[in-house]
């Protein structure tokens, strides 16, 4: 049985929204106070460490504000459950 190889992660990475206003009312956002996701990715240069922080709608009163919002950046750099970046898979892909 093989055992699982530990990572250590060269950088860490936090995201955050890029948007500054609510899409729905153009109102202002809040940053949430704790990671919607938290993960080691491995890419061809390094490991990371990358989380995301969520943003929200600051009016109770809008129809966008139970929604949250995450870095599009950020969800740019693996899929969603996988430990690989997209350059890796991008790479297995081409050999």
């Amino acid at each position: 049985m093989r055992t699982p190889k530990i990572l250590y992660p060269d950088e860490r990475i936090i995201y955050k929204p890029e948007l500054s206003t609510c899409p729905c009312c153009e109102g202002p956002l809040l940053m949430c106070d704790y990671l919607s996701w938290d993960k080691s990715v491995q890419t061809l240069d390094a490991v990371l460490s990358i989380a995301s922080r969520p943003a929200f709608c600051a009016d109770p009163l809008c129809r966008g504000h139970g929604r949250r919002l995450l870095s599009a950046e950020g969800q740019q750099i693996a899929p969603r459950g996988s430990t690989y970046g997209y350059d890796v898979l991008a790479r297995i892909g081409w050999l």
